[in-house]
């Protein structure tokens, strides 16, 4: 498996490649040069979540890409709960690496099962417990649609903006159904067009 990874990580502009996993982190990989510390286990975990509310949303996504200042992201699902992702420079070559990865993706799901370390058990405290209703089927029904007024006022990157407030959320106290509002205030300050932010605000309306 990794030397096919560096199949990939050897084409030009390509910094970086490796397998997320939902459970266990980066599992394996290679890069060209030192990348920012946790900055794959965090495009790991937004493509996780992108490729989730695809199929929350019956679409079929098979690769996502985004281009920022320092780098261009590659990400495509693999094996249900793990994501393949490419970092490359913003001036490579994407369209060919992304294709290039689709073919290692193919090549890597003949390959045997990646090695799971064994999960250790541990006590669950009770606020754990409530911080895992944010996963009910109920609030994250509505999560999902405040995302998608979301996305109609910021654009496809509405999935990352949405899970880093998300996070900030949750630490601010409980996650349940009755701070939805809290959530979508801090949201409406992401949104810097007025008339776009109106907007939001009256879809918001109409789901809580």
């Amino acid at each position: 498996m990794q030397n096919l990874l560096n199949e990939v990580s050897s084409l030009v502009g390509v910094l970086g490649v490796c397998i997320f996993d939902k459970k266990d982190g980066v599992l394996c990989g290679k890069t060209r040069e030192k990348l920012a510390d946790g900055l794959q286990e965090t495009v790991g975990a937004h493509l996780l979540r992108l490729f989730q509310l695809g199929v929350m949303s019956s679409l079929d996504i098979r690769t996502a890409q985004f281009f920022f200042d320092r780098y261009a992201v590659i990400g495509l699902p693999f094996r249900g709960n793990a994501v393949l992702i490419v970092l490359c420079t913003p001036q490579a070559d994407c369209p060919s690496v992304a294709e290039a990865a689709v073919h290692l993706a193919a090549k890597l799901d003949k390959e045997p099962v990646l090695p799971v370390m064994e999960e250790q058990l541990e006590e669950v405290e009770p606020e754990e417990i409530l911080d895992k209703e944010l996963y009910s089927a109920q609030l994250q029904a509505v999560l999902c649609r405040i995302e998608q007024a979301l996305a109609g006022a910021i654009g496809p990157v509405a999935g990352m903006v949405m899970q880093d407030y998300i996070d900030r959320w949750q630490l601010s106290g409980p996650t349940i159904p009755a701070r939805i509002a809290e959530l979508t205030n801090m949201l409406v300050e992401e949104i810097g067009d007025p008339e776009a932010a109106q907007d939001f605000v009256a879809k918001i309306e109409k789901i809580i």
